[in-house]
């Protein structure tokens, strides 16, 4: 089939590439025009166009794919099947019927639960221990269309989001594959989504980034993975901000005031409403990532000191 790519973000890529690879046509890639990246706010194109460019396939970079300007455009190109993967735009009815087969998307949890713009950090922070990916058909819903295909994956222990959406990005992309050659036979099977078993992911605020240390110390530690390494679980140490990136659980019988700093054997651990949090990697504010115990080392905290004051 003849294929038009949306996608935008690192999660897109193992997809533009498995495309790429199969015995289907790209057409173009369709993705965000360059903005200020980085700390130096210089403007640069998305993951996306770099890979496209990479893989010598012609890349549009329209303000709006709603436009009549890019609407014209998407006609003249005749897509047989359009593919949207971490593309960042809502894309109308008009543009939704142009390709003859409509258009696919691949979504990072096991729809309908976790519709939204946020589905792998709301799993980590409910503590949930499965998931998987969706490809469904796009309609004019968030995350309503008739599902195509699932694939269940288990979450591990101690997994970020960012190491999850690795392993859920390159399932996605095989699964695609497997639906567009689904499509293009006419095999592929439409199950309707259950409204009555949705649940929405929305997109994490920052006041909800800031770790609350009366809690039980699993529910921190699936806080910190969730937001893992961006944009981090949130402390503050002697009025200084800290991303917490990386954590460990740990059990014992030993009650302390929540949010007190324990140094044990160069292991930086704090106190949690029940059990233990030992942190592994953080970030001050303005500084680069460090373990523990560099923290430890390098601002020497004190007996009885307090985490997030």
């Amino acid at each position: 089939m003849r294929l038009v790519f949306f996608g935008s973000g690192t999660f897109a890529l193992p997809a533009l590439k498995a495309l790429k690879n199969s015995t289907h046509e790209l057409l173009a890639v369709i993705t965000a025009p360059p903005a200020p990246q980085g700390r130096g706010l210089k403007t640069l194109p998305t993951p996306v166009a770099q890979l496209a460019a990479e893989l010598g396939i012609p890349t549009l970079t329209p303000e709006s794919p709603n436009s009549e300007q890019f609407l014209a455009r998407l006609r003249e190109l005749s897509p047989d099947c359009g593919v949207i993967v971490d593309y960042g735009y809502i894309l109308k009815p008009a543009l939704l019927t142009i390709p003859a087969h409509g258009f696919i998307n691949l979504h990072p949890s096991l729809l309908p639960r976790y519709r939204g713009p946020a589905p792998i950090p709301r799993q980590l922070m409910e503590g949930c221990e499965l998931t998987g990916v969706t490809v469904f058909q796009l309609d004019s819903g968030i995350d309503t269309g008739d599902i195509l295909n699932q694939v269940e994956l288990p979450i591990l222990p101690d997994e970020t989001a960012g190491e999850l959406a690795l392993r859920l990005a390159e399932k996605g992309a095989e699964l695609l594959c497997i639906t567009l050659d689904q499509i293009s036979t006419g095999n592929v099977q439409r199950i309707p989504q259950n409204p009555a078993l949705a649940t929405r992911a929305p997109k994490i605020t920052k006041p909800e980034r800031w770790i609350d240390w009366r809690r039980p110390a699993q529910e921190i530690h699936n806080h910190i993975r969730a937001l893992a390494p961006q944009p981090g679980a949130l402390t503050r140490f002697r009025n200084r901000d800290l991303q917490i990136l990386r954590s460990r659980k740990i059990s014992t019988s030993n009650p302390e005031k929540p949010g007190t700093i324990i140094t044990d054997k160069n292991r930086l651990i704090v106190a949690a409403g029940t059990d233990r949090i030992e942190i592994l990697e953080l970030k001050p504010a303005g500084g680069k990532i460090i373990t523990g115990r560099d923290f430890i080392n390098g601002y020497h905290p004190q007996p009885g000191e307090i985490m997030g004051v």
